[in-house]
């Protein structure tokens, strides 16, 4: 994907309240884009990525956990319950990278969210 088609759908996301952080990941981890510059290195993308491929309970996301409540081949939602850290969902694109992004519990649920990622990974 091009930093151009990334751009768009950073774009598309924040059209919604909630949305933080939002980065791209290939098939194997490395981080080809994010949306700012904030924490996250390439060995705790690839642990997230790890974590959903292989549909384990939960994953960690600076430094906070996870638990992973829908993980499929294309589609991941996952949600920090005891610190209100919000969510991470996740989609596959159609150029078979890793659309992931971490939303506050606002403006739309866990569940609203993934649906959401995957119509604008796919748009």
């Amino acid at each position: 994907m091009e930093q151009q088609r990334f751009n768009y759908l950073v774009e598309e996301l924040r059209k919604y309240d909630g949305t933080e952080e939002i980065f791209l990941l290939d098939s194997n981890g490395e981080i080809l884009f994010k949306s700012e510059e904030f924490s996250l290195s390439n060995e705790e993308a690839k642990a997230m990525l790890v974590a959903w491929k292989q549909k384990e309970p939960a994953l960690n996301f600076q430094n906070y956990r996870f638990a992973i409540l829908k993980n499929d081949d294309i589609q991941l939602a996952a949600k920090n319950i005891a610190g209100g850290k919000g969510n991470i969902v996740g989609s596959i694109t159609k150029d078979g990278d890793y659309l992931i992004a971490h939303t506050r519990d606002e403006g739309m649920i866990l569940l609203e969210w993934s649906i959401f990622i995957n119509k604008v990974a796919w748009s």
